[in-house]
């Protein structure tokens, strides 16, 4: 449980910082954070040794967990 915990994490942390940091803060271009988020999850679940559906199971609750982080600092920003 623990790992796919781990990975999930991962997974939504590399959203987030594909979304809103990159583009927002370092000027990234969005397409370029897009591929660089796609390339760093595909690295990360080809060196991992977990098995496929454990990791099948982190990209869909990390890709989940990381949009509602998007979305809740998307209202977050146009309230203020």
């Amino acid at each position: 449980m623990l790992i796919v915990i781990r990975s999930t994490l991962i997974v939504a942390m590399g959203l987030y910082l594909s979304i809103i940091f990159l583009p927002e803060v370092l000027h990234v271009n969005e397409t370029v954070a897009k591929y660089l988020y796609i390339l760093l999850v595909g690295l990360w679940f080809i060196k991992s040794s977990n098995r496929w559906w454990i990791n099948l199971i982190s990209l869909i609750l990390g890709t989940i967990i990381g949009l509602f982080i998007f979305i809740a600092l998307l209202e977050f920003t146009e309230s203020i």
